[in-house]
Formats: C-alpha cells, sequence, structure tokens
C-alpha cells in the first residue's frame, strides 16, 4: 500500500508553520508496513485541495489530510473532498453531543461555527478527537482510502495512533512490527558496513539505516501472519546486530538517551549533579526531562562567570589564571567541586566556545571540555564540534551525557 500525506493551510506554504506532522504520520504508517511516496502542502483553497486530492488518487492507495478541519470559513477540506467526491456532508448528532460536552468541560460557550466540525462526508468512519474539537474520519473510495486528521500535532497524533494505525492494521491483514536500534559514535556509512549481510529485505525481516538527531538508527521491520509472529522476527534480527553494535547502543525505540542514562544512575542507585558554563543549564534541563530523574538529581549550577566558578563549585583563582576557564584543568575542578558541593557520586561539567564568537587560534569555537567526576576518578574528554552557537550546546549536551553513558556502562 503507497501512501501519501498532504498537509493543509496557508501558514505551511507560507513558511510560517513547519509540518511536523508529515514526518510523524509517515513514521507511524512504516510501523504497520504502509509506505510513504509523496508529501505535499497546500492552502486553504479548494481548488488546490482537490488538485492535489486528484494526483494522489492516480498514485496512491493511502491519502492522509492534515488540517482544514476547523470551525472558520478557510478550514475547507472536507468541503472539498466531499465537492471532489460528490458526496453529501451530513452532520452527526453523537459528535455534536461529544463537542458540546467537550466545551462545558472547559467551560466554554460553544459557537455556531463549531457545528460545521460535526458534520461528515456520507459514508464515512469517524475518528473521535478526545484533545480537540476537530474530528477526524476515513472515507473509502473504491481501492483507495482517505484519512481527514486535524492539523494541531496535540489532537492529530493522539487518532493517528489509537485509531488510524489500528484500522489500517486490520486492512491489510498481516503482522508489522517494527524495533529500532539507536546508536551513537558510530556514523551511518561505518554502521551500514558493519551490519552489511544484513541489511535490505529479506522474507520475514527488512532492515535499514537512518540517521536522527546526533545519532543513527538500525530499523528493524520484521512481517508475519500476527504481530506476535513480526516481533520475534524483529527480536531475532535484534540478537544478531547486538554482538556487533553493542559498544553504541544508547536505546531502542522511543528511548532517549537521557532515559537509558537514568536506568544505570537507577541501577546503581548513584546520584548526580551538574555544573555548566556554554551549555547554559541545557544539560540539566535534559536531565530533567526524564521522569523518575528526582531520585538521582541533587542539583545543578550555571556558572558562566569566572566568578561564579569560584563561588559556587570551588575552581581555583590559579586554575583560571593559568589555563582559562576553557581548559581541561578547569573542567576537571569544576565537576569535582559539584561533585563536593552537591555531595553526590557523579559531578558532571561543561566549559567551552559555543561562538560564533570568542574563538582564537589556539582555542577555536567548538573547542569544548566535559569533566566527569565519578566516585573517586575524574574524566575529562576534549570535544572539537562545529555547528551555530545553538547547535553546539546541542552537541555538547548529547556527548556529554553519551560520554557518561559509556563510562556506567562498563562499570
Amino acid at each position: 500500500m503507497k501512501a501519501e500525506i498532504i498537509a493543509v493551510g496557508n501558514e505551511i506554504v507560507t513558511g510560517h508553520t513547519v509540518n511536523t506532522n508529515g514526518s510523524f504520520i509517515a513514521k507511524a504508517l512504516q510501523t504497520i508496513g504502509v509506505m510513504t511516496y509523496y508529501q505535499s502542502a497546500v492552502g486553504d483553497e479548494q481548488a488546490s485541495i482537490q488538485e492535489a486530492l486528484e494526483l494522489a488518487l492516480r498514485r496512491s492507495q493511502l491519502i492522509v489530510f492534515t488540517g482544514g478541519l476547523g470551525p472558520t470559513e478557510d478550514d475547507l477540506t472536507k468541503e472539498a473532498v466531499c465537492r471532489y467526491l460528490k458526496r453529501p456532508i451530513k452532520e452527526s448528532v453523537d459528535c455534536l453531543l461529544g463537542m458540546q460536552n467537550y466545551f462545558n468541560q472547559l467551560g466554554i460557550e460553544m459557537t455556531d461555527n463549531n457545528k460545521k466540525q460535526a458534520a461528515f462526508p456520507e459514508g464515512a468512519y469517524l475518528l473521535t478527537n478526545n484533545h480537540g474539537t476537530a474530528p477526524g474520519c476515513i472515507l473509502k473510495v473504491e481501492d483507495c482510502f482517505i484519512v481527514l486528521l486535524p492539523g494541531p500535532p496535540k489532537e492529530m497524533k493522539p487518532i493517528l495512533e489509537g485509531e488510524v494505525l489500528p484500522y489500517f492494521q486490520k486492512q491489510l491483514k498481516k503482522g508489522i512490527y517494527t524495533l529500532d536500534i539507536r546508536l551513537m559514535g558510530i556514523g551511518e556509512s561505518a554502521l551500514a558496513e558493519k551490519i552489511a549481510p544484513y541489511l535490505g529485505e529479506f522474507t520475514t525481516v527488512n532492515v535499514a539505516t537512518y540517521v536522527g538527531n546526533y545519532e543513527v538508527i538500525a530499523r528493524i521491520t520484521g512481517q508475519g501472519k500476527t504481530v506476535k509472529e513480526a516481533k520475534e522476527y524483529a527480536e531475532n534480527m535484534k540478537n544478531k546486530l547486538f554482538s556487533c553494535l553493542e559498544d553504541y547502543i544508547i536505546g531502542y525505540n522511543e528511548d532517549s538517551l537521557e532515559e537509558s542514562l537514568l536506568k544505570l544512575l537507577q541501577k546503581y542507585h548513584y546520584t548526580i549533579a551538574t555544573v555548566e558554563s556554554c551549555t547554559g543549564g541545557l544539560l540539566a534541563g535534559t536531565l530533567i526531562n526524564c521522569s523518575g530523574v528526582s531520585a538521582h538529581y541533587k542539583e545543578g549550577f550555571i556558572t558562566y562567570s569566572n566568578e561564579a566558578k569560584e563561588k559556587y563549585v570551588g575552581v581555583r583563582t590559579e586554575t583560571l589564571c593559568l589555563y582559562g576557564a576553557v581548559s581541561r584543568q578547569t573542567a576537571k575542578e569544576m565537576a569535582e567541586g559539584v561533585k563536593a558541593k552537591a555531595n553526590a557520586y557523579i559531578g558532571l561539567a561543561t566549559t567551552g566556545i559555543a561562538g560564533p564568537e570568542g574563538g582564537t587560534p589556539e582555542k577555536p569555537v567548538g573547542l569544548i571540555y566535559v569533566g566527569m567526576a565519578i566516585g573517586d576518578e575524574t574524566y575529562v574528554e576534549e570535544l572539537h564540534l562545529s555547528g551555530t552557537r545553538q547547535e553546539i550546546r546541542e552537541q555538547t549536551v548529547k556527548k556529554t551525557l553519551h560520554a557518561l553513558f559509556k563510562r556506567l556502562r562498563q562499570i
């Protein structure tokens, strides 16, 4: 089954809103064995929506629209689709009551223009929206399916995952299971070389590589008569890949690096504290993304100035004068200082030059030092990064957490 995704909205085609829905939907469809071959965006105009639909029906079996299901006059997706298919729009009493209850719970009066959101193409399979006022629907058109979903991601995602994916899993009558192996410390080309014998499509499993956000992914897709059987095929392949990828694995599927690190902190009952210069709180904020981290994360400091480094974590004046704030020696004292200050088992420190200014030939932009005081040992790693100021800060956080993750995994 070939899928096509069409985003509707002037804000998307003019560049004021980034279409994150397309990426999310394509990845979600792939988990049930449906590949997306085309993506496009059109403005809030019936003619444009109809043209996009006409083209999609010629080349795709599953067409997913997002956006244009709101209460205002420029929300025209349902109207355009119905006009093209020559199907009448009918109001759903149940849907109208559900919307009324939603507004009552919010303590807001429902206006008349919201009622258009309870009208659907004749013969549509309705999709409940528990997070907003724009329900979706699925239309069967000969051998094709048309899915209409709301545009706001917080509304679209639950409908897609909770109703659309299960609906099409039944239609496909086969089991699909996708398993992602998330890796750091290895590039995509090196990964492809390591797992070359397993790459490609086979009878029961498919293996492919992808580049993620400062990481790479080995994606395994199992196929069987049932999801259980497909999962077994995927797990068997994961076991085959594990031996050659073990040193680079940071998690599976939706596991983030910080969540995988937290599991190690929980395993060893370690506590951690952070002190940051160039990352300015981004490191602490990333750790705190994890539910349950409060039992392990003690406190954090942002010591951007030399005075702050001395005052809060005890970096010596002589160290700063002799070696500077961006140095191996300062990173070491920052890590040891915050560990002692917070009475934690681990002290984690970052100091560097994020740019775009401030670099010198001796200490260029992108030079970063990461300090890790773990128990009785202290380690300092030197990084050389590139990119914008924000990209360097983000990379620093990722590489800092990865450096600690690797150390703890060796215990």
